[in-house]
């Protein structure tokens, strides 16, 4: 049996022995080095990979987790970069001992976080956990105030490779989210291990929203003033959804929040619009106007879904190795709007190899053909262009003119080269 088969795949037992001996003192090693010598930049490109929040397995255990580890792998999904696996609000209950460490419950992780790490690091993942900035998180009473470098600790101990940090307790407790933010930025980066950690910050109230009724200055719509000096993603509106009910309204709404925020993001710092949500409400041709905006807005790759219920039409999407590519392009530049008419839009983002993608976006019902130039859109000029569409891999070429009709809340998203 192959010692690269997951725990879901090969039983816990086997996994037991893959976590403790089977990657061998090689990979163990290698951990080691990675964990003591940092990259120059964490999140170089927007992080990709998949959490539970949408699949409906925020309370799931390890064995489940597993699964779903398994099922990303076997469908390529893993190797096409979805590698982070982010436990969300359920994997704690808030649970801490005498000297308040975090005791997980041992039902639901018999093996232990740690363990948990270090499996699915043998298998090419990483591991994301959930917390809050106050007390208490959004769901369970799972936050870290008062915990916050004892925290950082914990979770660099176990092999944790990302933090997302909710707001509800921060809210709750009153608690300013730049100080709040900045001094849990600190505890990572002085944890005991030295394990660079990648922050997500989750603010996500909009102003007025919800109980605490933020103002403008400690919401959602604030964090781009502080996100880039403290975390390495940071909301930029409220939730997309909820598991089961993720309209095209919302994705377009948070599109909207983010695209205000274009000028700050950069390598190691994005800002975050929320989930990729397949299989939640929207049709294919609204989940793949979803991934291609996301990709212009160079926007983390993060989605939920159940993988063992997942559509065949969202596992495709997902995998456009294409789409993929203007999301990672390593310029780091987010996209912008560049032209409107009614529900029409035109959205552009340069590339580090000189191209350009550009999304032609149908809000609404059908319209007639868009269209705009390379020289418009601001483009070295050329003799000719290479025009590909992603989502058919259509080719074609041009002097200059760029034209697409996209259908009801669909996207045509091109890649546009200089050829000569």
């Amino acid at each position: 049996m192959r010692a690269r088969r997951l725990a879901s795949a090969l039983g816990l037992a086997a996994a037991t022995a893959l976590a403790i001996a089977g990657t061998g003192a090689a990979a163990a090693a290698k951990q080691k080095t990675a964990a003591a010598s940092p990259p120059a930049v964490l999140a170089a490109t927007p992080y990709m990979g998949w959490d539970v929040y949408f699949a409906g397995l925020a309370s799931a255990g390890e064995t489940t987790i597993l699964q779903q580890a398994d099922k990303l792998k076997t469908s390529g999904l893993e190797a096409l970069g979805y590698r982070l696996i982010w436990l969300d609000a359920g994997w704690w209950q808030g649970q801490r001992d005498a000297q308040g460490n975090i005791v997980v419950n041992p039902s639901q992780w018999p093996h232990g976080i740690a363990w948990l790490a270090t499996v699915l690091h043998a298998n090419g993942f990483e591991l994301g956990v959930y917390t809050d900035a106050g007390a208490i998180g959004c769901g369970p009473p799972a936050g870290m105030l008062g915990h916050y470098q004892q925290d950082a600790n914990t979770f660099a101990s176990w092999g944790v490779d990302a933090v997302k940090v909710d707001w509800c307790g921060g809210a709750a407790a009153g608690l300013n989210p730049a100080q709040a933010y900045g001094q849990i930025h600190q505890a990572i980066a002085n944890n005991a291990s030295h394990r660079p950690m990648l922050l997500n910050i989750c603010n996500f109230l909009q102003p007025g929203q919800g109980p605490t009724n933020p103002s403008f200055a400690v919401s959602a719509f604030n964090s781009y003033s502080f996100g880039p000096s403290s975390g390495n993603s940071w909301r930029t509106d409220t939730d997309v959804g909820v598991p089961g009910n993720v309209t095209f309204g919302s994705v377009l709404r948070n599109l909207d929040a983010d695209a205000t925020q274009n000028l700050i993001v950069g390598p190691g710092h994005w800002n975050d619009p929320d989930y990729l949500a397949p299989d939640q409400g929207m049709n294919a041709g609204q989940f793949k106007s979803q991934m291609s905006m996301w990709a212009i807005l160079a926007a983390p790759y993060m989605f939920s879904v159940n993988m063992q219920t997942a559509s065949s039409a969202s596992l495709g999407a997902l995998a456009n190795k294409q789409v993929i590519a203007v999301d990672q392009d390593p310029a780091g530049i987010q996209g912008w709007e560049v032209a409107a008419s009614g529900n029409s839009e035109i959205w552009e983002r340069p590339l580090a190899d000189g191209s350009y993608a550009v999304a032609f976006l149908n809000r609404g019902s059908p319209v007639g053909p868009l269209s705009t130039t390379t020289a418009a859109l601001g483009m070295a000029p050329a003799a000719s262009y290479k025009v590909v569409n992603l989502w058919t891999n259509a080719a074609s070429t041009t002097t200059g003119a760029l034209s697409a009709q996209p259908g009801s809340d669909a996207t045509v998203l091109l890649r546009v080269t200089p050829a000569g």
